[in-house]
């Protein structure tokens, strides 16, 4: 069998996961297969001119705009759209950049003494009785245990201001969001009950078992949020922010449990993920807000020009007092980045193993510089060469009418103006090392990373050894403005680092992580407990304790009538950060620019109190 090019039935102009979702519908195969819905739409972020000539272009609906993006040369919208339209829809001139959604999964007593976050910590003349009492931390996870007494006031009333269930069935009459949201005094309503996960109807599943069928299932959401803000009714540990009000986003997907998932994987998209950022920061209105997004995945550019990147970045320029923290990643470890150097006329080979059993789909992304020219030759693991795929090209390895490959070598990307080979490895394909072999046919500079997307962690396929773990930063964990955490273990006196913490920098070289914080063996609420706990280590727990910190940020900010901007808002985090570890000077790759620490932070916003006149 060969690769069979397929550029003049499929433009190359277009993000290669939307060449693949083209293919596949060309060949009318079942849509649940690929990441569209029943209605033959998929979903998609986009970069546009004018968001309402955007919107009344054929085939686009449910368009969300996000925010402007951070050079303002347009605006930063979610929609679905029809398949069958994406081509047209791509070359509109108002359209400067189309992308498909990815998946965005989990990352998974001690902390606040550790970093001195609690009440004994901090500075004389704090605010600190408020423990970011009038700001609100929003959290988009999985799994918001509502009942649980960490959540709850002294009269029992709800702490959360608002939780959106997308993944809920659409309710008649609601806007355009799919899904559910639910109001304080709805919650507050089913808290009274004697059933209340019944009452509210969430999670829609029935209430949350106390020992969930999988690690990431239900238990992360209510474990992350406790970490950042939970007031300890229940357990007798507060969270960073004990005081500050909650709005919780259950992330939902419009990729259907098909290719993408897997047995016991929870996940949500990047669509669905700008959807709640800019519903928590609406719902906060003018109050601080702090996010905290404990998800990611490994693919993208690691630039920071993806256009959940952009806007992500957009919202937080667009109003003070508002910032996004993100966990660094899980995969150091995990062998899934590489990088090296083509030459002209010469060839560099990827080893990608792939394990006996591995039943999933499997994804490779290799960016390189715009001003060179790579071929990619994809070689089996019985040793076959099926073909070459030039610059600007895809083709398609297939059998009887089903796609086996599918290789797209995308020229100059509408985000940065890099070029892109992607290479889709379906369901059933042989297990073994396939070699992509990476050809310099025009080569000025010749430098590449690649990186292998994110699997089950029983699956996940890797490059062969020995490992480039530099660079392994999630997803959306490259921005510009966001705050990036690494994880370090505290009950070690010389906090080591975890060893699934990722590394830096950026593609780009910027400094990423920032900052590190305890995500080793997090003890915090259980979900289905009532007052019980868990234990989960990941960077998806040191983030939250950087949101609960920045929480403390802007309650002592907020009651000396200071305004931050989010590059003040890093600027402090920045000068807060604890040193020896990391030993040396300056930045570390995995650490950041040291351990976060409260008492600290909250001594900088102090010192930035006008003095007044004796």
């Amino acid at each position: 069998m060969r690769l069979k090019k397929t550029t003049e039935q499929i433009s190359t102009n277009i993000d290669p996961r939307l060449q693949r979702i083209i293919e596949q519908s060309q060949r009318e195969v079942d849509t649940r297969t690929f990441e569209t819905d029943a209605e033959s739409k998929v979903s998609v972020i986009a970069k546009v001119k004018d968001v309402e000539a955007w919107s009344a272009l054929a085939g686009v609906h449910q368009t969300n705009d996000i925010s402007i993006a951070p050079d303002k040369s347009g605006r930063i919208v979610t929609s679905k759209v029809s398949v069958n339209e994406l081509e047209n829809i791509r070359q509109s001139p108002g359209v400067l950049s189309l992308k498909a959604t990815r998946p965005v999964k989990p990352l998974l007593n001690k902390t606040t003494e550790e970093i001195e976050a609690g009440s004994d910590f901090l500075p004389p003349g704090t605010a600190k009785e408020h423990g970011g009492e009038g700001i609100v931390v929003g959290l988009v996870d999985y799994g918001c245990d509502f009942v649980h007494q960490n959540f709850r006031n002294q009269d029992n009333s709800t702490r959360i201001l608002a939780l959106w269930d997308q993944g809920d069935e659409k309710v008649t009459g609601s806007s355009d969001q799919n899904g559910r949201v639910f109001t304080r005094d709805e919650i507050n309503d089913a808290l009274n009950s004697p059933q209340p996960y019944e009452a509210l109807g969430y999670p829609e599943s029935g209430p949350f078992p106390s020992n969930p069928p999988t690690p990431n299932g239900y238990v992360h959401g209510t474990h992350v949020m406790d970490i950042a803000a939970g007031n300890g009714s229940g357990t007798g540990i507060p969270g960073v922010a004990p005081n500050a009000d909650l709005v919780f986003v259950e992330l939902g997907s419009d990729i259907p449990r098909g290719v993408e998932d897997v047995v016991n994987s929870m996940f949500g998209d990047s669509k669905k993920l700008l959807d709640a950022v800019k519903f928590i920061f609406d719902a906060a209105g003018e109050s601080p807000c702090v996010i905290n997004l404990s998800l990611g995945t490994n693919g993208g550019p690691h630039d920071g020009t993806t256009l959940v990147e952009q806007a992500i970045d957009g919202l937080l320029i667009e109003k003070p007092n508002r910032a996004i923290v993100i966990a660094a990643a899980n995969s150091y470890n995990d062998g899934i980045h590489a990088e090296g150097t083509v030459r002209q006329g010469d060839s560099v080979d990827l080893h990608w193993q792939v394990e006996n059993g591995d039943f999933t789909f499997n994804e490779l992304e290799v960016w390189y510089n715009g001003e060179d020219e790579f071929a990619v030759e994809i070689i089996t693991p019985d040793g076959d060469s099926v073909g070459k795929i030039q610059l600007g090209e895809n083709g398609v390895l297939d059998d009887k009418g089903e796609t086996l490959v599918f290789v797209a070598n995308r020229k100059s990307d509408s985000t940065n103006g890099d070029n892109e080979i992607g290479v889709f490895l379906e369901r059933g394909l042989p297990t073994g090392t396939w070699i992509i072999r990476l050809h310099g046919t025009k080569v000025n500079h010749g430098v590449f990373h690649a990186w292998i997307e994110r699997d089950h962690p029983d699956f996940q396929s890797s490059f062969a050894p020995p490992h480039d773990n530099t660079h392994t930063l999630g997803s959306i964990s490259c921005g510009h403005k966001s705050i990036v955490v690494g994880s370090y273990d505290a009950h070690v006196p010389n906090a080591p680092l975890s060893s699934f913490s990722s590394a830096g920098p950026t593609r780009d070289g910027r400094q990423k992580p920032e900052i590190s914080a305890p995500g080793h063996k997090v003890i915090a609420a259980a979900s289905g407990t009532l007052n019980g706990t868990t234990q989960k280590s990941g960077t998806s727990m040191a983030a939250p304790a950087v949101t609960g910190v920045i929480a403390l940020m802007l309650a002592e900010a907020q009651a000396n009538d200071i305004s931050l901007t989010i590059d003040q808002i890093r600027d402090i985090i920045a000068q807060a950060a604890r040193r020896n570890p990391p030993a040396d000077e300056g930045w570390d790759d995995r650490y950041g620019l040291g351990r976060i620490d409260a008492s600290k932070v909250i001594k900088v916003v102090k010192e930035m109190v006008p003095v007044s006149p004796s």
